[in-house]
């Protein structure tokens, strides 16, 4: 069932009250320099006005904002004052917020057993969610298209499975490239880390990046993309170095899978991906049952047709 705005304020503004203290919003305020002295203006004021008295914010006056924040708080303010308080540091301060209540809510989750613990020092999950916003917002946040509207927001989010630690929180557009903000996250990744992560963030570059850095990752195959054995035979020049063009030999996935029974798994080890520079990977392989073939045939968009995954 679909929550109405107001309705969805009311849930979120009880995990606030629920993980987040007046006390703990004001530090978080001090520390995003929101609140840089003693003010009568502080974290909670904003929240206030964002969350609990205004639901229609951004068409709300600032003269019916301040009277409303008198009204529920006692604070008064000017409408400039106000108008000024809406700066990069607010915006900061509630992107602190919502990097806290993610922290606090998934820490509440269990943490992996320790079978994990022994091979990895981090599994990092990074994944995003995309939104719609009212076209007055284009400006700063541009949809990615669809249904009319030209305003949406993308949440980039990834956590340690292991620690529910929060890693990294990004908020852009709605059209934000999701490989790019992949890429800049590698930098945080240490030896011993393993980076899940779906087709969005796919990219061979990354991925030798990350095995350089001693990590591990682990994606979905894309479509175009070929997998090769190392030839046992490959062809030489007279002094013995191998021709580059039969180093490798192209592996014809759609043939293998038709070698597997449904609900089959295989996996391939020592193979290599990438068109030039090879990069070794496993690639495990799994052949859909009948039922589940349905269902993806069901939700697949008609405009879709088979075609060759290397090319020919």
């Amino acid at each position: 069932m679909d929550l109405s705005l107001s309705e969805e304020l009311h849930l979120f503004s009880q995990e606030l009250q629920h993980y987040l203290s007046p006390q703990a919003l004001q530090e978080l305020a001090r520390e995003g320099s929101f609140v840089r002295r003693k003010s009568k203006y502080g974290g909670a004021d904003l929240l206030s006005l964002c969350v609990w008295f205004s639901p229609k914010i951004t068409s709300t006056s600032l003269s019916q904002l301040c009277s409303q924040l008198e009204a529920a708080t006692g604070t008064l303010m000017s409408p400039q004052g106000l108008n000024e308080r809406f700066n990069p540091a607010a915006v900061q301060f509630l992107h602190d917020i919502l990097t806290q209540l993610l922290q606090r809510k998934i820490a509440t989750q269990s943490g992996l057993s320790g079978t994990y613990t022994k091979h990895f020092r981090r599994i990092r999950v990074l994944d995003s969610t995309v939104f719609q916003l009212p076209d007055v917002f284009a400006g700063a946040y541009g949809g990615a298209g669809g249904s009319a509207h030209t305003a949406g927001m993308k949440i980039q989010f990834e956590c340690d499975l292991l620690s529910w630690e929060a890693l990294h929180l990004h908020i852009g557009d709605g059209k934000e490239n999701e490989q790019v903000y992949g890429s800049e996250c590698i930098a945080s990744l240490e030896p011993g880390d393993v980076r899940i992560c779906d087709l969005g963030y796919f990219s061979l570059e990354d991925f030798r990046a990350i095995s350089e850095k001693e990590a591990y990752f682990l994606s979905r195959l894309k479509l175009n993309t070929c997998v090769y054995l190392k030839n046992p035979n490959p062809e030489t020049l007279r002094d013995g170095t191998i021709k580059k063009h039969s180093e490798y030999i192209q592996i014809d996935l759609e043939q293998f899978i038709d070698t597997l029974e449904p609900g089959e798994t295989r996996e391939l080890s020592d193979v290599y991906v990438g068109m030039y520079e090879k990069l070794p990977v496993r690639v495990i392989v799994y052949r859909l049952t009948e039922q589940q073939l349905r269902n993806r045939e069901k939700d697949m968009p008609v405009h879709i047709q088979k075609e060759n995954p290397c090319g020919s």
